[in-house]
């Protein structure tokens, strides 16, 4: 399996494969060769026989700032026809979280600081998420002139309900790690020094049991839970709406200038 990469850390020990978001720079902001290396792992893991179980984790103080608004603020100003790539773009992060529920590995996020955006998103689609005491989550978007893509919003409200999916959402308020466990975002808090070790401990209790048994359960819950296609389909065409208007251009411009 590969390991080597420009924006990941990835260390395997059969059965588990250790992915951590290497930009600490840029609070591991997922830029677009980011997101093409997780693709590739992701894509990787199909062919995995011996794999079962995946952390995901950050490197440095955050898990994820979530998307390279500097990047993408580039990307907007140079494109021309920015519009058919953002749908574009959009149709291939609904794709990208799919292929988390896709895996037959067990995945676990280890979040070991603030998770915004895409961060938390990427977290969200693991099928575990332990959460260091210190860390925050936060959706950010809406202040940004957007709102929650990629497929995501069902999600949240298939883990936390529609209300409180409407509260991280619109609101935009980061919360604490005993909060995120509180409403069901996260299955456990953890010391921030042991959380890895938490990590390791789940993944020491799943080999408990058989693996297929775990695998059939991954895909039933999943099938039990699913993202309508018809919102994801809705949330690519409201994303277009947006971008088509100037202050949501102005907006990534700005992230632009800043870089």
């Amino acid at each position: 399996m590969k390991t080597s990469y420009e924006t990941l850390e990835v260390e395997y020990e059969k059965p588990t494969l250790i992915v951590k978001l290497n930009r600490p720079d840029k609070a591991n902001a997922m830029n677009s060769k980011m997101s093409a290396e997780l693709d590739e792992v992701l894509m990787d893991l199909r062919q995995s026989l011996d794999c079962k179980y995946v952390i995901f984790t950050g490197n440095g103080k955050h898990f994820s700032a979530g998307a390279d608004m500097a990047e993408a603020g580039e990307q907007l100003k140079n494109d021309p026809n920015f519009i058919s790539t953002i749908r574009n773009d959009q149709l291939g992060r609904i794709d990208f979280m799919r292929k988390f529920d896709e895996m037959d590995q067990v995945s676990i996020a280890a979040i070991n600081g603030p998770m915004y955006g895409a961060g938390f998103a990427t977290a969200m689609a693991c099928d575990f998420r332990i959460m260091a005491k210190t860390a925050t989550a936060c959706l950010p978007e809406a202040q940004r002139g957007m709102f929650f893509t990629a497929g995501c919003t069902g999600r949240l409200v298939n883990l936390v309900g529609p209300a409180k999916t409407k509260e991280l959402i619109m609101l935009c308020e980061a919360i604490d790690a005993d909060e995120s466990k509180h409403i069901g975002l996260v299955n456990k808090v953890a010391e921030d020094s042991e959380l890895m070790e938490e990590a390791n401990k789940m993944i020491q209790q799943l080999e408990k049991s058989p693996f297929l048994p775990l695998k059939m359960t991954k895909k039933i819950v999943n099938a039990s839970t699913p993202i309508s296609g018809n919102t994801v389909m809705y949330e690519s065409d409201l994303l277009e709406l947006i971008f088509m208007k100037s202050d949501m251009q102005r907006s990534m411009a700005s992230f632009s200038s800043k870089k």
